[in-house]
């Protein structure tokens, strides 16, 4: 049985993920983590996790698939820069830890566009987590790296779409369901 756990995000065009890729794999060598297979297809900031749906309730998955779709529909939002400053761990648990990029000021835009969504979210009758930080994973490693300046230039986009997707659990896969400009 797949679960599927669907959420809204912003991805780098291609040029943008390949020079993330590289970044990695150089914070990689800096740090001493797990080297792994490059995941430039997978690479996005998450805005809002819509919840996890298996294959034995089709309904519940399509209900909030539509739900999503039309709460996405109705944005009104002008594309939105995302650049990083700095990179850490993600430490809630013990082993497996996302090692990310993430910042302050320097992601407001996108702070802004996740409010704006949730906005609609919440009109359509979803919910919305209050809590956000966000973040770019690179990759998984059971090394922990404080939070601490870039060490080099990460690359920044400007997101011009949003993206609806639907990660399938265990099988390291993602696959778009849908994609909104942003204007």
């Amino acid at each position: 049985m797949t679960v599927h756990a669907l959420f809204f995000c912003l991805r780098p065009d291609p040029v943008t993920a390949a020079q993330l890729t590289a970044v990695s794999d150089a914070l990689v060598q800096r740090f001493g983590l797990r080297e792994k297979p490059p995941r430039t297809e997978r690479l996005h900031v998450t805005l809002h996790h819509l919840g996890w749906f298996d294959d034995a309730d089709p309904v519940a998955l399509a209900d909030v698939r539509q739900r999503a779709e039309s709460a996405a529909a109705s944005l009104r939002d002008a594309p939105a820069r995302v650049d990083f400053e700095e990179m850490l761990s993600f430490t809630r648990k013990p082993r497996n830890r996302p090692f990310v990029l993430s910042g302050g000021a320097c992601l407001d835009e996108v702070r802004r566009l996740r409010a704006a969504l949730g906005d609609e979210l919440a009109a359509v009758g979803l919910p919305v987590d209050p809590h956000f930080t966000p973040h770019l994973t690179l990759l998984y490693d059971d090394l922990a790296v404080p939070s601490q300046p870039l060490p080099m230039p990460a690359p920044g986009w400007t997101a011009r779409h949003l993206h609806l997707m639907d990660s399938l659990q265990g099988q390291s896969t993602h696959v778009a369901l849908a994609r909104w400009s942003l204007d």
